[in-house]
């Protein structure tokens, strides 16, 4: 029974060196805490990549407020375009009119 305990410790030991990336042989390094320590540094990396795209997160929201403030500004102006175009048309259907008027009196 020891024997297998032992066994099954050698075994979980050559794997951690493989996952490692040590060889069994040449190592004096604990094969567990260099994995430990591998996934540490890769934690780390993770943590600072996830705070990287919440502040860049927080830059889009903030733009596209903006974005969409700027889109209803320009909304707004395309709506007065349109009314200054509507009076235009306006001002010059009378002035036709006048001009028409103008000529039957004239001609009186």
């Amino acid at each position: 029974m020891i024997q297998d305990v032992q066994m099954i410790t050698e075994n979980v030991n050559r794997l951690a060196q493989l996952f490692a990336g040590m060889e069994p042989s040449k190592s004096t390094v604990d094969p567990l805490k260099n994995v430990s320590d591998k996934c540490m540094v890769m934690l780390e990396e993770l943590r600072t990549l996830q705070i990287l795209t919440e502040s860049h997160s927080e830059g889009l929201g903030e733009q596209l407020n903006v974005v969409e403030k700027s889109v209803g500004e320009m909304s707004d102006f395309f709506d007065r375009i349109d009314e200054f175009n509507k009076f235009l048309t306006d001002t010059k259907s009378n002035l036709t009119k006048l001009e028409k008027l103008c000529n039957v009196i004239n001609r009186q």
